[in-house]
């Protein structure tokens, strides 16, 4: 049948309909990747601790580790839209919990364990098991595109939230933004027709012991718990990278917009290389940008030529996207028959990875965190070369 005729015309606006409603639950849980700069107007308001705010970072990928792993074998007995309704549900009551907190950890709890850690979870794999479903040859691009956009929702979310809180304080301005998202999600949620349960799956569930039997899975999660948490470092940190450097505010809202576009440029892009040549070449151009961004981070830091600074965001922003972004055309070819068990334990290492980066840099400082985890992420690059596995990974 010719690609241009009605039935295929329509078939196309339809996905493009589906994957339109889907964009606004990726955007409203990428708002954790605005924390560089949320973060900061919370400690100089209310006086809460550098460290507790990287926790409050770090407890949202934690949070989201089991939530993604496990939604990704319930999607074979629940339907995708119920695990969306289940994702708003904890957006919204986190959200409630949040904004009338009376203290950080009763914020953390709501804000980033429940709304964005366990919903971003549950939102994840429903949305990537819709486009798995509808468009399976094209999962790379449409799931990279998804992830995107929830790597780079936060070039609005900052703006908006640091306007906000311009006239009022951060309080109110970060309950305005959550009123808005949980409104804004309810309702795509209501327009989004109901999808069979696991009409992408080709068989009975599978054991986590089978998943994590086979061995380019095996090296491929080793190299992502390597890589990813120099990045989420960078997100928990930039602003009191920028502020030691002497940089100003405005700088410290344009470092964290950059971030996040490189981050969704590195999602969508790590996608679309997967589906055009293999995740393996994928990866190590990844693996590659990661290291480039740990060298400028030591020139800055050693040399004082601070201009040089401003790639840097850039660069991790599209290292941390990128090794999210092709993931899930990784899980389908590991595991064809179970891409969304599959994808759940990869993103799940990713969420863990993430979580990694803000602890150390808590634990032992930012600049010391920079550094030991960027010397990681290094070493990731010689690790992924070295694996002889390209039709594979």
């Amino acid at each position: 049948m010719n690609d241009r005729s009605p039935l295929n015309r329509k078939k196309g606006l339809r996905i493009w309909h589906i994957f339109m409603l889907l964009v606004p639950f990726q955007f409203i849980f990428g708002l954790i990747y605005s924390w560089g700069s949320i973060s900061l107007a919370i400690h100089h308001q209310s006086g809460w601790a550098h460290s507790t705010l990287d926790i409050a970072f770090s407890l949202t990928p934690l949070s989201l580790l089991p939530a993604v792993i496990l939604s990704g074998h319930w999607l074979q007995r629940v339907t995708p839209k119920t695990m969306l309704a289940w994702a708003m549900i904890c957006f919204s009551l986190g959200s409630v919990i949040g904004v009338f907190a009376s203290t950080s950890w009763l914020f953390i709890a709501g804000y980033s364990v429940l709304a964005l850690g366990l919903g971003a979870g549950l939102s994840t794999s429903a949305c990537i098991a819709i486009i798995s479903s509808l468009y399976p040859e094209h999962r790379g691009k449409l799931g990279g595109g998804l992830l995107a956009v929830y790597g780079a929702s936060s070039v609005l979310s900052v703006p908006i939230f640091n306007v906000l809180d311009g006239y009022i304080s951060w309080r109110p301005a970060i309950g305005i933004l959550l009123g808005s998202y949980a409104a804004f999600g309810w309702l795509c949620w209501f327009l989004l027709p109901t999808f069979p349960v696991a009409s992408h799956q080709k068989s009975g569930r599978i054991a986590f012991k089978t998943l994590l039997s086979h061995r380019p899975l095996i090296w491929a999660l080793c190299l992502v718990l390597a890589a990813a948490p120099f990045g989420s470092a960078t997100f928990a940190t930039i602003g009191r990278l920028a502020q030691e450097m002497g940089l100003s505010r405005t700088f410290v809202i344009a470092a964290v917009a950059m971030l996040a576009l490189g981050n969704g440029l590195g999602r969508f892009a790590a996608g679309v290389l997967a589906d055009m040549y293999s995740a393996r070449i994928s990866r190590n151009v990844v693996l590659g940008l990661n290291a480039l961004a740990y060298a400028v981070f030591l020139i800055v830091s050693y040399s004082g030529v601070y201009g040089l600074f401003w790639s840097f965001p850039l660069l991790i922003g599209c290292a941390f996207g990128g090794l999210a972004g092709k993931l899930p055309s990784l899980a389908a070819h590991v595991f064809p028959e179970h891409p969304s068990s599959a994808f759940g334990l990869l993103f799940g290492t990713f969420a863990m990875g993430s979580f990694l980066g803000p602890l150390v840099s808590a634990e032992i400082g930012t600049n010391h965190a920079m550094q030991v985890l960027g010397l990681l992420a290094f070493l990731a690059l010689p690790m992924g070369l070295i694996e002889k596995s390209p039709e594979k990974l």
